[in-house]
């Protein structure tokens, strides 16, 4: 066979190894490497949940109150450059472009009272495809990262 054949048949396992890379996803973190292939090239989505099976995304808990825990968000949104508007009390909307080649995601937080503390959901969706490469996953951890940054950690449950 000729070696074009070759370079076609590699180049999109190439590209898609390099977009999964790219976002620095945690591979080997429970619950496994093909647990977490599975999802990131079968899913456009990622929330966070109380017993998400990967634990990045189990959903944090603050000791602030929602106001106060809003107003971080809101400053950590900033920081990232990432666009967002307000949808209601504790309800933003986020846009998120990916670097590489500009898709736009979208993502939802709400910001929940918990007792004496709140509640961060956080719901990151791809606009266009099938698969996002960990790119939601990305987002969230990003986010929270900015806000571990600005001495926000979230209360050990």
């Amino acid at each position: 066979m000729k070696p074009i054949f070759y370079i076609l048949l590699a180049l999109p396992v190439v590209l898609a190894a390099s977009a999964l890379l790219a976002n620095r996803p945690p591979l080997f973190s429970p619950p496994g490497p093909w647990a977490r292939l599975k999802v990131y090239l079968g899913s456009n989505v990622a929330c966070t949940a109380p017993d998400h099976p990967f634990p990045e995304l189990r959903e944090p808990r603050f000791a602030e109150p929602p106001g106060l825990l809003q107003g971080r968000v809101e400053v950590a949104l900033a920081a990232l450059g990432w666009p967002f508007r307000r949808l209601g009390e504790g309800v933003l909307h986020v846009q998120v472009s990916t670097p590489l080649l500009g898709f736009v995601d979208d993502m939802e937080v709400r910001i929940l009272p918990d007792g004496e503390g709140t509640r961060l959901y956080l719901c990151s969706r791809s606009r266009v495809g099938r698969a996002d490469f960990a790119a939601n996953q990305r987002h969230i951890r990003e986010l929270l990262e900015m806000l571990r940054l600005q001495a926000i950690p979230p209360v050990s449950r």
